[in-house]
């Protein structure tokens, strides 16, 4: 989720906004091909992925509006070099993957989605306002919706055999939980470790300045001639709430490492909570024992970036009942195994 006063809305048309608000159609498929629960990056460009991948219906809930949570606090930038020699190759592979994949989508999908190429140490990267690509995606899916809850899911034979929402049952074919950190809903064993972290991020003022291309990854000029800094890693803060003294420290280092910005005045302040597995890696995978559910959760600070290379595995594991290779490090196993040995170890004593 996302609390303050982040830019992103307010640099959206009145028809994105409302894209993000989408109502109950006149006529829902209650038996689609997939449902996709969960309408923040990775929900949508799942979806997107699905209705390309071939016929059959896709429906998405959204039990707030689209982008409500990580998603609508996210910076939205997508440079998979950032992560190069940092994080595990796996991980900057399918990065690399995902960037190519939001340069298609942009020059494909109607409209495009807001891309916004950016220089990086050499390398060709991007960024996007994620709202305005949530919104653009979304509208141009044949059926998204908010303000509904899945509240409980029945298994049939190994299989999800319905989904109990707010508007009543659905029986879709397959299910994608996309709900930032592991679905918790009656019914669904998914007992997976996870937590958020929570970050701040601020925009400035408009301001003539221009940082240092080497400072990317600490403040970057966006529209309207303003800088967005940030985001923290604000370890054991989980109060939902934006604290003053960690915008100030934000500031402080910036002019610490280049006194140009000193005297910047801040004009949006916000702080949103990153879902995250212990590893620090994602999870994109079948939901254990069930044919017919796959789960993608815990992108830590990578969603918006990995959003169309993980939605278009998705889709091709739906369709061809094979795992795509490119995720396959990013199997629930690994957490499951690992939370089973820490139990034994607590066992044993």
């Amino acid at each position: 989720m996302t609390v303050g006063h982040a830019i992103w809305p307010d640099q959206l048309t009145d028809d994105e906004r409302a894209c993000l608000r989408p109502g109950l159609p006149e006529q829902l498929d209650r038996s689609p091909r997939v449902l996709i629960v969960g309408g923040g990056m990775l929900g949508l460009a799942t979806a997107a992925a699905c209705v390309r991948a071939g016929p059959g219906s896709v429906v998405v809930i959204e039990r707030d509006w689209l982008g409500a949570g990580a998603s609508g606090g996210a910076a939205g930038l997508l440079m998979p070099e950032a992560h190069d020699g940092v994080d595990p190759p796996a991980l900057v592979d399918l990065a690399r993957l995902s960037l190519e994949a939001w340069r298609e989508l942009d020059q494909s999908w109607p409209g495009g989605v807001g891309l916004m190429e950016v220089q990086w140490s050499g390398h060709r990267q991007a960024r996007v306002n994620p709202l305005r690509a949530i919104a653009r995606v979304a509208a141009h899916l044949p059926c998204v919706i908010g303000g509904v809850e899945a509240r409980a899911v029945a298994i049939e034979g190994g299989r999800v055999g319905s989904v109990q929402t707010t508007i009543g049952e659905m029986r879709p074919d397959n299910v994608v939980f996309a709900t930032g950190t592991p679905p918790r809903i009656d019914g669904l064993e998914v007992s997976v470790p996870a937590s958020e972290v929570k970050g701040h991020m601020l925009v400035t003022e408009p301001t003539a300045l221009q940082p240092p291309a080497a400072m990317v990854l600490l403040a970057r000029s966006i529209e309207g001639g303003r800088l967005m800094i940030g985001g923290t890693l604000d370890v054991g803060d989980e109060e939902r709430v934006v604290r003053p003294q960690v915008i100030a420290t934000m500031l402080a280092e910036l002019e610490a490492a280049w006194p140009a910005a000193h005297g910047l005045s801040v004009a949006y302040q916000w702080a949103c909570f990153r879902p995250a597995h212990p590893d620090l890696l994602p999870v994109i995978d079948r939901v254990p024992s069930l044919s017919n559910a796959w789960m993608t959760s815990g992108h830590y600070k990578t969603g918006i970036l990995m959003a169309p290379a993980t939605g278009r595995a998705l889709a091709e594991w739906i369709r061809s009942g094979e795992q795509p290779p490119e995720v396959r490090a990013f199997a629930v196993d690994r957490l499951l195994a690992s939370k089973g040995a820490e139990q034994r170890g607590l066992d044993s004593h």
